[in-house]
């Protein structure tokens, strides 16, 4: 047992190793990530599985733009059944997820050369007798024949010639002098789990709330189990793990049949066997698709496979094409038309006039526009906007076909700003160095190494006759999504599930470089090496550097090589404008601190940029009594944002007493857009209020709230109100007496009926001074607050459960606020300090 275990660890320390060094990563990262909110599909998940958590199923996609493939909010939602909603949780199933994919990696890699002997004979009659192999004429492997077979045709000296003496029985798996070389080792099988390990969107991606990380793990599960299509156990486990995998992602729908095709063609003896071979994975896929198929279909209202994201998808690519140029504004305006039930007839009509369905007088849309909102399906909203995407397409199909091929250029190609790779702000220094580094160095450079690589690794394969049905399944995959991707639309982040099966074909490469000039020898593999320099050439961009600009704007052409916005000048930037970045932040702390000392040494800082100095200075003119002088400071700078310059007249205004004044610069359209309650904390220091009172969305409550989200009429409540979020605090300037005083709150809690009213907690710093439980309708409630020395705030802290409203209060998120959850607690009218 000692030898055999000691066996195991030899053979497979790389992956121990590339295990080891990815947990090492993702420990590293967790918690460290540059965020700044939730990004792309990651509020819709956390909105759908926190419905499906509170038992209504998935009816919060019911008001949603489109619906989704059900198995990652089921995924969520059972995290967040068992653990609240605790992202933290979420993140470490992921990143054990993330780990098992090393594993699969590993597995897969060695898979590709260790090919089962699928044709044995295994007839009792020829139990004892010598067996040996003819040269194959299919690739799935050797096809063994008695002794007797070869005479009278060329003698026993080329059976000799060709004899491999095994048991059939007892020696499941052969491999050939090339096999071994390439990647019989386990060290080029390390090399491709380490790979996965290091990968930067592999070790990130478990701390997003998006499916790719379940996905690769189910689909790398699936081919791993295909590969072996001589086993009907394997097809069956294989093709349900496929089915999972469309459950994940309904992109996988088109491959399946693909997937089917291939593994009949590859599967070894009569038309039946292979009839059989193809046709198991897809029962098996089909046992469970079928279900959610049946189950969408009746709660969507018509047929739905998987999810309606293709439909949408096809609109905004037909869209596309027609204007020249990409532009989400009509595609959602269309589907709005046909969602939003807060919207008048003429409303709709105005949404919708500028579709082509519209344009050309099609009666479908008529008859949508002509009833109420709350009558039309998803499903009839997918089959609209299939309508309106093809229509698009139709009118303009050159058109269409331009926009693919520049799409799947963009698939190759890097996006330095891409919503995922969490590099917002680079500009103003916002990464931290170490990120900076990580970006270019284990994403973008590790990209277009393997890239060119991969391309090598599996003419390498195909030369060598290894891999069997397994590397054909893998390339199936690859062109399955070089054919899908682009058709709709391509970003960064669909490359993600590609580069698992990218890195073993790359190691093979490495493996096959020393050999080199044997490999260019045949005209077959020179132009794979064409088309390998072909793809480089398209992801790096070194000819960027020749693209005629004009000073400061932008380059087109430009990937990783090349000028701004390639992945190398994006870099510069980010790491050189780190200082500024880093003097920002010691100011803002300063300035929350309201220490005026740091605050005036953070102002003489050289490496302070101008926009937080011009922010800064007038702030700290009128805490020095001079709110004048800081009008005079302000008219001079440039803050960063539009909207932070009317806040900081707004601030000094107030200073100055002049509220009506504040309260005009305060209440602008764009500063409601930002609902810059977080920053309004950190930065202002207002006066103390006129009877120790904040009316809340009143256009002067910035300054004295944070944890609130925008105010909005409630004609429920018949007031202006404010919802909190599950952790909001009020600041009383200078309230305290001396004396014991009062907090009280006119409030409301409007919550869903199925939810019980949730509990207010009040606090003081970490003293808990009461709770209160607030009803549908606005009342008063009051909580006693301690003594505290005369001239001192009072800071109050409310926490609170949350509920996650409707969809339609995600879709109505523009701008700032795009794509960010809503976590309503309580709503609030006024608060006072008595």
């Amino acid at each position: 047992m000692r030898s055999l275990h000691n066996n195991r660890y030899t053979q497979h320390w790389p992956l121990l190793l590339a295990l080891l060094i990815g947990a090492a990563l993702r420990v590293a990262l967790w918690g460290n990530l540059p965020r700044l909110g939730l990004i792309s599909d990651e509020a819709e998940y956390l909105a759908a599985a926190d419905w499906l958590a509170h038992g209504r199923g998935f009816a919060w996609h019911t008001g949603y733009l489109w619906t989704r493939a059900p198995l990652y909010p089921l995924f969520l939602a059972a995290h967040v059944a068992l653990f609240g909603r605790n992202l933290a949780v979420i993140f470490a199933s992921q990143t054990l997820l993330s780990l098992l994919n090393v594993g699969l990696v590993y597995a897969l890699t060695r898979r590709l050369v260790e090919r089962r002997t699928e044709h044995f004979t295994r007839n009792p009659a020829l139990k004892g007798r010598a067996m040996v192999t003819k040269p194959a004429s299919r690739a799935d492997g050797p096809h063994p024949q008695p002794l007797s077979y070869y005479r009278g045709r060329g003698g026993q000296h080329r059976a000799l010639r060709h004899r491999t003496t095994i048991n059939a029985c007892d020696r499941p798996h052969v491999l050939s002098a090339p096999q071994r070389r390439l990647g019989g080792s386990s060290l080029i099988a390390g090399g491709a789990a380490l790979l996965s390990a290091v990968a930067l969107p592999l070790a990130v991606y478990p701390q997003f709330l998006l499916s790719e990380t379940l996905f690769i793990t189910l689909l790398l599960a699936a081919f791993l189990l295909l590969a072996d299509p001589q086993r009907r156990r394997n097809l069956l486990l294989g093709g349900l793990l496929l089915g999972l995998a469309t459950l994940t992602r309904g992109l996988l729908l088109g491959f399946l049949p693909l997937a089917a095709l291939w593994i009949g063609w590859r599967a070894s003896g009569g038309w039946r066997e292979r009839f059989m071979a193809a046709l198991l994975p897809l029962l098996a896929a089909g046992a469970l698709i079928g279900p959610w198929a049946l189950y969408a279909s009746r709660t969507y209202g018509g047929l739905i496979v998987i999810d309606t994201t293709g439909a949408y998808n096809l609109a905004l690519g037909g869209r596309t094409a027609y204007d020249g140029g990409r532009s989400d504004a009509p595609t959602r305006n269309f589907t709005l038309a046909l969602l939003d039930p807060t919207l008048d007839d003429g409303a709709r009509a105005a949404l919708a006039a500028g579709s082509c369905l519209a344009q050309t007088g099609d009666l479908r849309l008529s008859a949508a526009l002509a009833k109420p909102v709350t009558a039309i399906t998803q499903a009839e909203r997918q089959r609209l906007l299939s309508a309106e995407g093809w229509c698009l397409i139709w009118a303009k199909p050159w058109a269409f076909v331009e926009k693919t091929l520049i799409e799947l250029v963009d698939l190759f190609q890097i996006n330095y700003s891409g919503a995922e790779r969490l590099a917002e702000g680079f500009a103003l220094g916002r990464l931290p160095r170490w990120y900076t580094l990580a970006l270019l160095l284990l994403d973008d450079t590790l990209y277009i190494i393997t890239l060119p690589l991969a391309v090598v690794g599996w003419a390498t394969l195909r030369r060598k006759d290894a891999g069997g049905a397994l590397l054909g399944l893998i390339g199936l995959w690859l062109l399955y999504n070089l054919a899908a991707a682009p058709l709709l639309f391509a970003i960064n982040r669909f490359r993600t599930p590609l580069l698992p099966f990218l890195f073993p074909l790359a190691m093979f490469a490495l493996a096959a470089l020393p050999h080199w000039r044997q490999w260019l020898a045949s005209w077959q593999t020179q132009l794979y090496a064409l088309l390998a320099l072909v793809l480089w050439l398209v992801a790096a961009t070194p000819y960027a550097y020749l693209e005629p600009l004009t000073p400061g704007a932008p380059s087109r052409w430009a990937s990783y090589f090349g000028p701004y916005p390639s992945a190398l000048a994006a870099a510069q930037i980010a790491w050189q404008s780190r200082p500024q970045y880093e003097a920002a932040v010691r100011l803002e702390a300063a300035v929350e601190r309201d220490d005026l000392v740091a605050w005036a040494q953070a102002l003489a800082d050289p490496a302070l940029p101008e926009y937080a100095r011009a922010v800064a200075e007038p702030l700290l003119a009128v805490r020095r009594g001079q709110p004048a002088q800081g009008l005079e400071l302000l008219a001079q700078g440039q803050p960063l944002y539009p909207w932070q310059t009317a806040v900081v007249r707004g601030e000094l205004l107030r200073q100055m007493g002049d509220l009506a004044g504040a309260r005009q610069w305060l209440g602008l359209t764009l500063v409601d857009d930002w609902n810059p309650t977080a920053w309004a904390w950190r930065w202002l220091h207002p006066p103390r209020l006129p009877g120790d009172r904040i009316d809340l969305a009143d256009d002067n409550d910035l300054g004295y709230i944070d944890g609130f989200y925008l105010g909005e009429f409630d004609p429920v409540l018949g007031a202006t109100v404010r919802w909190a979020s599950e952790t909001s605090r009020l600041r009383f300037p200078a309230a305290a007496t001396g004396q014991p005083r009062q907090f009280c709150v006119r409030a409301a809690a409007n919550w869903p009926p199925d939810l019980p009213s949730p509990t207010v907690q009040v606090a003081l710093g970490e003293t808990v001074l009461g709770m209160f439980m607030p009803e549908r309708s606005l009342r008063e409630y009051c909580v006693p607050l301690p003594a505290l020395p005369a001239g001192a705030d009072y800071v109050i802290t409310l926490t609170s459960p949350g509920f996650v409203p409707d969809a339609l209060d995600l879709v109505r998120r523009q701008g700032p606020q795009v794509g960010q959850v809503r976590i309503l607690a309580f709503q609030l009218d006024w608060a006072e300090v008595r």
